[in-house]
């Protein structure tokens, strides 16, 4: 497959700040295709802005090796940051962006308030490799992945309404995020503004997409005004 096979889309969610994917492409001649501008008002306050878009596999047969997302042009007079996000309906809360990057490479330690069952896909890199593990959880009993990840950027799993899931830097480490009640997702916000830097995926199945969010932030009375954060993608 070629790049042509490739799209970028808007999730469903509103102005695309989140859930799964649209039908609608990112049209790349098209201003203000992700972003809108900063007000005015805004601007002299300062503050954040979140939205998430998906890359998608369009071939029909081919997956697309394991890649590298990043921001292949940084915006003027603010940050950009990227995390990981899923093609899910329930992945519409960007407040699951409270993972902190792991110290050192370590096992990824679960651990939920009260019984609980789910299972949950650990995303992030092992040796440098692109990794998804499965997890299922044990109560407030610990488990563990099976392999020691350096880079963990996002957990998925189905939502409930009333548990927490603590993740921790290994077996009775220092705690580094947590999944909440009614979300999805807990992912790490990152730079990501080089291709070595980015968020490491591993093949992408024809006709399945993974989804990314983007957020931009700029400090009371910044320059600000059209801020779209152009992505990059390409194999590993």
């Amino acid at each position: 497959m070629d790049g042509t096979d490739l799209g970028w889309y808007l999730s469903s969610g509103g102005s695309s700040e989140g859930g799964a994917k649209s039908a609608t492409p990112i049209v790349d001649a098209t201003d203000n295709n992700v972003f809108a501008d900063v007000s005015s008002a805004a601007r002299i306050a300062g503050g954040t802005e979140i939205r998430k878009i998906f890359l998608e596999n369009d071939h029909a047969t081919d997956p697309y090796d394991p890649h590298s997302i990043w921001i292949s042009t940084a915006p003027s007079h603010c940050t950009a940051e990227l995390g990981l996000g899923f093609d899910d309906v329930d992945d519409d809360e960007p407040t699951g962006g409270n993972l902190v990057a792991f110290g050192a490479a370590a096992q990824v330690a679960l651990t939920s308030d009260a019984a609980d069952d789910r299972s949950v896909d650990v995303h992030g890199q092992v040796s440098g490799v692109p990794t998804i593990e499965t997890v299922v959880l044990a109560g407030t009993d610990v488990v563990l992945t099976s392999a020691s990840f350096d880079v963990v950027d996002a957990l998925h799993t189905t939502v409930s309404a009333s548990r927490t899931v603590a993740i921790a830097e290994g077996y009775g480490g220092t705690v580094r995020g947590t999944i909440d009640p009614g979300v999805a997702n807990c992912f790490r916000w990152q730079a990501a503004l080089s291709k070595s830097a980015g968020i490491w995926r591993p093949s992408l199945v024809a006709g399945t997409s993974e989804g990314i969010w983007e957020r931009i932030t700029w400090s009371a009375g910044a320059i600000v005004g059209a801020q779209d954060v152009p992505l990059a993608t390409e194999t590993i």
